[in-house]
């Protein structure tokens, strides 16, 4: 337990808007603080530099940050701007907080929204590409409206493109959508989706990590990647090319243990050529919103715990045989993940001494044949209904 003078008094939420606020401190260096300071942003914000450098891998240079943090940052004057704009501060500590993005190891300790985010709602990520072609508009805005029909919210990034699409989609269909900002929520980008920006604002949330006024650079955008692969249960890519931004999205997706669908596309088209590498490397290649439903029952409309209650996760000795895992290369990973308990994917390749393609193929299969589920920390473990 880490001691601490009570120097300064801080509202917790204005705690928590001030430590985002702050450079030098990565997400990670936060979550160790905080883990510190059992969550109190205002203790850490009262600690001493040397009480801050105690903390293992606290540089002296967050440290300082932390300490000297008025020359950073102005939270009064945020509060006012942010006030003018209708919007607020949704601190990790807060209850409306997404509980989805709190579960990822680098989540931002909070979020500046204009607009509502609805926690009931399940959250659906549509992406791609800016340089799209008119086939994955159409399939983006469909998936999108095919999707609020059935009572989901649509995160994008309100880029051009396929993004906007998305957002148009949702929106067509009276649904909820949520804009992932690379920039302050008062920074428009691109100006040309003013008019969006206004829809979706009063039909869902423009959100972000950044500070008012901040600009987008190549920085911003990776970093905001992740929190649309965090706030969702899944990430649809519709059209990207092999090094788009999207790419990155799907990768975060994959760490967080999120499922990952890909649109198919032309073989000659480069739009199409990130889709087509992520269905090569085990995305599972969505042609309706009935794909999302098969690989994901628990979203459609059928509560998580139900479904776990039909299967009988038995320990390890009790597990009965499995006469219908015909397939050898099936049946030699079905054993790693037995004899693991859990096993993610890099450790079923290792102990499987089988190519990463063929094992994520027989991972789809044992998934859906119901032996085996994914859980949300993108380990896999065995899944056998009661056959007695």
């Amino acid at each position: 337990m880490v001691a601490v003078s009570e120097r300064h008094v801080f509202a917790e939420r204005r705690a928590f808007m001030i430590l985002n606020a702050l450079p030098n401190i990565g997400p990670h260096t936060m979550q160790r603080l905080l883990a510190a300071f059992h969550g109190d942003a205002r203790r850490i914000l009262s600690a001493t530099a040397d009480q801050l450098k105690m903390i293992p891998r606290v540089e002296t240079l967050a440290a300082e940050t932390i300490v000297n943090h008025r020359k950073y940052f102005n939270p009064e004057q945020e509060e006012a701007l942010l006030a003018a704009l209708r919007g607020r501060f949704i601190a990790m500590a807060d209850e409306n907080y997404p509980k989805l993005l709190g579960e990822i190891p680098d989540a931002p300790i909070g979020l500046y929204a204009i607009g509502e985010i609805d926690n009931s709602l399940k959250n659906i990520a549509i992406i791609g590409s800016r340089t799209n072609t008119l086939y994955g508009l159409e399939i983006a805005r469909k998936l999108a409206m095919d999707l609020s029909n059935r009572g989901f919210c649509i995160v994008s990034g309100m880029a051009r493109g396929i993004d906007s699409a998305a957002h148009e989609g949702a929106l067509a269909a009276n649904g909820k959508t949520i804009a992932v900002f690379g920039n302050g929520v008062d920074v428009i980008y691109p100006m040309e989706n003013a008019a969006l920006y206004k829809k979706i604002s009063e039909n869902g949330a423009i959100v972000s990590e950044f500070t008012l006024g901040r600009r987008a650079d190549k920085q911003t955008f990776p970093i905001r990647n992740r929190l649309i692969a965090g706030l969702c249960h899944a990430v649809i890519i519709v059209e990207s090319d092999k090094f788009g931004g999207s790419m990155i999205t799907a990768r975060f997706a994959s760490e967080y243990g999120r499922h990952v669908f890909a649109v198919p596309g032309r073989i000659d088209q480069p739009s199409s050529s990130g889709c087509l590498s992520l269905i090569r490397e085990g995305a599972t290649m969505l042609t309706c919103v009935e794909d999302i439903f098969e690989d994901l029952p628990y979203l459609c409309g059928i509560p998580e715990q139900k479904i776990l209650s039909s299967v009988d996760f038995m320990p390890i000795n009790r597990m009965p045989q499995v006469p219908q895992i015909s397939c050898p290369i099936e049946r030699k990973v079905f054993d790693v993940i037995a004899d693991e308990k859990s096993a993610n994917l890099e450790s079923v390749v290792k102990h499987s001494d089988l190519p990463p393609n063929s094992v994520v193929r027989s991972l789809q299969m044992l998934e859906m044949r119901g032996l085996t589920r994914k859980r949300y920390d993108g380990a896999f473990e065995v899944a056998l209904r009661n056959a007695s």
